[in-house]
């Protein structure tokens, strides 16, 4: 179970998976020859093992796979915190054993898979890797499955590209109140301690309790107005604000 409540399986990590690889052009098949997840492009096979929370028996199964191939990820929800100290040591494990990392957004509704590490092992396939091979070109349907490190898209993160595109859609001169993000736009309780925080500089105080848009943020905002996350919210704010006029 999530901090928030609800009910994780490991099949929710499937899908934002399965949908990443095949960006990727890989075949991807889920449940087979006992792997979670297994990716076929050309002669390139990739190993996918998830769990709901990293714990010894996910290290066990991808230390396993490794006598399939060096390409093998552990998946993972994402982290809660940016500074999530489990999560950081997590990271550091698996770059000492040169095994690669996957984190699905499961908990928003842009459900997103996300390489964080990529495996750095190299060298030849295992014996099973022909059959898996295969396998995964023989099946025509699926079942789903139960080192460039790129900026995580936390859960805090995302709550802070919302506000972020709620203030980018307002007139330059105007500023909010932390409350009337709660109730007006459903902003998670911390909207005020985000803002105070500004972790990511995109935010300004301009009065006592009350926030606009930084340059920073600004800028953010139209560099990465194609990132899914992104357009999700701006088109979100825009309907907010379009059921008002």
């Amino acid at each position: 179970m999530s901090e928030e409540g609800f009910i994780i399986k490991e099949t929710d990590l499937y899908e934002p998976i399965k949908q990443l690889l095949e960006d990727q052009n890989f075949i991807v098949k889920g449940e087979i020859k006992g792997c979670d997840i297994a990716a076929l492009r050309e002669d390139e096979l990739w190993v996918v093992e998830m769990k709901k929370s990293f714990n010894i028996t996910l290290l066990y199964q991808i230390m396993d796979r490794l006598s399939i191939t060096p390409h093998v990820f552990a998946a993972i929800p994402r982290p809660q915190k940016a500074n999530d100290r489990k999560f950081i040591t997590l990271t550091k494990i698996l770059k000492k054993l040169e095994l690669g990392l996957i984190t699905v957004s499961i908990d928003s509704p842009i459900k997103q898979a996300e390489i964080i590490l990529l495996p750095g092992k190299s060298g030849k396939m295992g014996k099973k890797a022909a059959a898996l091979r295969k396998e995964i070109k023989g099946r025509k349907g699926d079942t789903a499955g139960g080192s460039t490190r790129v900026m995580i898209n936390t859960a805090y993160r995302e709550r802070c590209i919302k506000i972020a595109c709620i203030l980018g859609q307002l007139n330059q001169d105007e500023a909010i109140a932390p409350n009337t993000l709660v109730k007006q736009y459903n902003c998670e309780k911390d909207a005020g301690n985000i803002l105070r925080f500004n972790h990511y500089g995109w935010f300004v105080k301009i009065a006592k309790g009350k926030y606009a848009i930084s340059l920073t943020g600004t800028q953010f905002l139209k560099e990465n107005a194609e990132n899914p996350v992104v357009a999700y919210y701006l088109n979100d704010v825009k309907i907010v604000l379009a059921a008002e006029s």
